[in-house]
């Protein structure tokens, strides 16, 4: 930005001032808003409680009329009798329909009918429509309740009533003997609408944006009242995986909106109580308190622009005039002298700036003397990182030795373990020059025991070396392909099942040589390949340590600290099936760098 120290700093305060406004504005908003929608589930989930035990009041009474004609020993003795004669069994039949539209049928509105079943059916009915029950013997629902002295709820069904349709659920329930509880004379069943449901579900009062629905164990719909305005309110409930799960609170979305759903099962039914709550209606008040604290927000963040263009203008007049004078000995004007008043920062830095001049031709004459220094620093610094990485390596390589020996010892493996402490040791001397130049057959030696120490734990291993004999006279730093092939086998070939395969070889052209370690491990990932990548790329030879030891990235800065910038690593990987890496060396080796 090419503004101004001062205009930078006025906008640094207005967004400083709306954004901690915003801030506090926002996470009062965020905190009201759960605590509105808590209190409004919990107060939902009250009067769905309620409800179901209104609901459950009203069922229970359906199923006391079940045990009306225990009540009336006249009704009783017609049931449990067998006439004979004509006279005796339409007696029997006016007794029996004139308890049924006496007793059930008229005092309760939402009784449609009355039915008992004991060898002949006896009814009374509201409607001009009654269902077929002539086959009522073969029917489950009344298996169930004639062998069982428990009432049996039957689901709600459509029925045509004229040119209209009502929804109809039925109460079944076994009548015993007066003389016998446990002998059966018959089934009562009283068959009702749901205006006794509806009268009490309509007490619960709802607002713009919510719904109460009552469901039955089949998905029919016993009871609605939708002031949502969504067609598909239903579907988008039996979709949600919530619901179908059981869950009492989840949220669903329709037309671009939330919705908060909250369901309650009935105890003496299947059925379930569904209420549907908009957000947008429940967080209507903590949006209209967060877009008036916004308001508020920009409105300080006006005012207190206002005030801070007076007050930067003049905190900030020294730093104009310390421009000026910079701007002066810029042109070549190493005389001026800045004026120190006070005791500020302002002042502290007026007098730094009048030392920083005096200091400028005294460093110039200086400056051959400190570039030689700088030569011999950062020789000695190479030297220091080619140190740091050597030592970086040896713990690296005895802990891996080491836990290795310790696994044969704990297998009971002690022979193997005798002859793994002996290579142990064999390694531990070619290690005592470690940070420094070794011969090539010499750093396959060690590798070569490395991978025979290696073959006592993984019986699968197997490793092919290449022929070194001609090249007695090539040194390289010592431990630059064992941590390759450590970290071949580790993080390549251990977590794969199956046999393990380490391939190294040697091949030259005309400007270098190649030295390739190549296993059938799982290879890289996409996303770890390109980190590694990037690295090597990197024109940097600090050491660095890495993850779970020294990496590829450290091999191949030892290299680039010992031979130059134009050798190190490189590397082509293949998910599941491995990863070669080459390091490139030049052709004579360490004696003629």
């Amino acid at each position: 930005m090419k503004w101004s120290i001062k205009h930078k700093l006025l906008l640094m305060i207005s967004a400083l001032i709306l954004i901690s406004v915003s801030i506090v504005t926002i996470l009062t908003y965020t905190h009201y808003r759960a605590d509105l929608i808590a209190q409004s589930t919990q107060n939902t989930q009250q009067l769905l409680e309620q409800l179901s035990i209104n609901l459950d009041t009203y069922m229970d009474e359906v199923f006391r009329l079940c045990l009306s004609p225990y009540y009336n020993r006249q009704v009783m003795d017609a049931i449990e009798s067998t006439p004979v004669t004509s006279a005796q069994k339409l007696e029997k039949q006016r007794t029996i329909e004139d308890y049924l539209s006496e007793v059930l049928m008229l005092p309760r509105s939402d009784i449609l009918r009355a039915h008992i079943f004991c060898g002949e059916i006896y009814s009374s009915s509201k409607t001009k429509s009654t269902p077929d029950l002539s086959n009522y013997q073969d029917a489950q629902w009344y298996k169930d309740t004639y062998s069982s002295n428990q009432a049996v709820f039957l689901p709600a069904r459509t029925e045509q009533s004229g040119r209209s349709t009502i929804e109809v659920f039925s109460v079944a329930k076994r009548l015993n003997s007066m003389h016998n509880s446990t002998k059966a004379i018959g089934v009562i069943r009283v068959d009702a609408n749901y205006q006794g449901i509806k009268a009490v579900c309509d007490r619960m009062e709802l607002s713009s944006g919510s719904a109460l629905l009552i469901r039955d164990e089949n998905g029919n719909i016993i009871y609605r009242n939708d002031m949502t305005g969504l067609n598909d309110l239903t579907d988008k409930i039996n979709d949600s995986a919530e619901y179908k799960s059981g869950l009492a609170s989840f949220y669903i979305k329709a037309n671009r909106q939330d919705y908060l759903v909250n369901v309650k099962n009935l105890s003496s039914t299947k059925w379930r109580i569904i209420d549907v709550h908009s957000m947008n209606s429940l967080t209507a008040a903590a949006k209209e308190a967060r877009d008036r604290a916004l308001l508020f927000a920009l409105l300080c963040a006006f005012f207190g622009v206002l005030i801070s263009i007076g007050l930067v203008r003049l905190f900030l007049k020294p730093i104009f005039q310390m421009t000026r004078f910079m701007q002066t000995a810029q042109s070549g004007d190493l005389s001026v002298r800045a004026d120190v008043v006070g005791h500020d920062e302002f002042s502290y830095l007026a007098s730094s700036f009048n030392k920083m001049l005096e200091d400028i031709q005294l460093q110039n004459e200086n400056n051959n003397f400190l570039t030689r220094q700088v030569y011999e620093a950062r020789y000695l610094e190479k030297e220091a990182q080619y140190t740091a990485l050597s030592n970086q390596i040896q713990p690296h390589f005895l802990f891996n030795a080491l836990n290795t020996i310790q696994l044969l010892i704990k297998t009971g493996r002690d022979e193997e373990a005798i002859q793994s402490i002996s290579m142990l040791a064999a390694l531990l001397r070619g290690m005592v020059n470690a940070d420094r130049d070794i011969s090539l057959q010499a750093e396959l030696k060690i590798v070569e025991c490395y991978l025979s120490l290696q073959q006592k734990r993984f019986r699968g291993l197997s490793y092919s070396l290449p022929d070194v004999s001609h090249m007695e006279t090539y040194l390289l730093p010592a431990l630059t392909i064992q941590p390759i092939v450590e970290n071949a086998l580790v993080h390549g070939c251990e977590p794969k099942r199956g046999d393990t395969h380490i391939v190294i070889s040697l091949t030259e052209n005309d400007k270098e040589l190649l030295i390739t370690v190549q296993d059938n491990g799982i290879g890289m990932e996409d996303e770890q390949e390109k980190k590694l990548q990037d690295a090597l790329r990197q024109h940097s030879t600090n050491p660095e340590q890495t993850e779970g030891g020294v990496g590829l990235v450290n091999i191949a800065r030892r290299i680039k600290l010992k031979f130059g910038m134009a050798y190190g690593l490189s590397f082509e990987t293949r998910q599941g099936e491995g990863t070669s890496v080459t390091l490139h060396l030049p052709l004579q080796g360490g004696n003629h760098v």
